[in-house]
């Protein structure tokens, strides 16, 4: 743990022997599977049907003699795992993951699916770095423009702030580009704006978000703001207000009836 919180960047740790259910990597780490059981469903589909048959067999994309990944695992990569914890006979170890795609990457091609069934299926077939799946039924137009874009190969997405509720991109394209975001896609609160001006995040992988992002250099924002909040603060506010207006109506009335006794003594 001391080892992997020396990196001060953005990723996720998978401690092997716990799989997503691992509260104590959770304490010191972005895990994977995060602190508590509760989860979205979707995510769980993905590590039942995807990631634990692939962990079963891990032993063998390990290089005994140096202790390095040496396979690629698509799935794997695009929920930004760049940590494994590897129980040994030595204690518990980290081991990179240098297949890792990242916070955030540029995508040559969407794959269109029909069903989400096709789309789990699909999403463990594909390499991610390179393509993300993409339900015609849910975003039908954004897989017509995906034509439009082009991979750039010194095209860049960069994770420059990092928080629960608000999350802060830069992109750098020379051309019209789909950016797949290795984050959780909940359309319930989440809004995105890019350069300020709102714009629409997709589900993709079954799980992740994804985005067209215009040709240039953009700043990319994501913020929790669900509705709920906004009004539950709203009725909140309002209902301060109207008490504070009862207690000075209150003492008002109460210093007026006090004055009009005292006359009258």
């Amino acid at each position: 743990d001391s080892l992997i919180l020396q990196d001060t960047t953005h990723f996720r740790v998978y401690e092997v022997s716990g799989g997503i259910y691992s509260p104590r990597s959770s304490y010191f780490h972005k895990s994977i599977g995060g602190y508590s059981a509760v989860m979205p469903r979707r995510f769980k589909e993905v590590y039942e049907y995807q990631i634990e048959p692939s962990m079963n067999d891990f032993g063998s994309i390990i290089d005994p003699q140096t202790l390095t990944i040496s396979k690629s695992l698509p799935v794997i990569n695009a929920f930004n795992i760049k940590y494994f914890i590897v129980g040994t006979e030595k204690g518990d170890i980290p081991i990179v993951n240098p297949f890792h795609n990242g916070n955030a990457w540029f995508v040559k091609e969407l794959k269109g699916v029909n069903s989400a069934d096709e789309d789990i299926k699909t999403f463990g077939k594909i390499e991610t770095k390179d393509a993300a799946t993409i339900n015609l039924n849910e975003f039908p137009m954004v897989y017509k423009s995906s034509n439009l874009f082009k991979t750039d190969s010194l095209a860049t997405i960069k994770l420059d702030v990092y928080k629960p509720n608000h999350l802060i991109y830069t992109s750098n394209n020379t051309h019209e580009g789909f950016a797949v975001f290795s984050e959780i896609y909940y359309k319930n609160g989440w809004n995105a704006t890019i350069d300020g001006k709102e714009a629409t995040i997709c589900k993709v992988d079954y799980t992740l978000r994804g985005m067209n992002i215009p040709k240039g250099k953009h700043t990319i924002e994501f913020k929790f703001e669900p509705q709920v909040v906004k009004t539950g603060s709203s009725i909140a506010l309002i209902s301060f207000i109207v008490m504070v207006l009862v207690i000075a109506a209150g003492v008002y009335f109460d210093r007026k009836r006090t004055k009009e006794h005292r006359k009258k003594r």
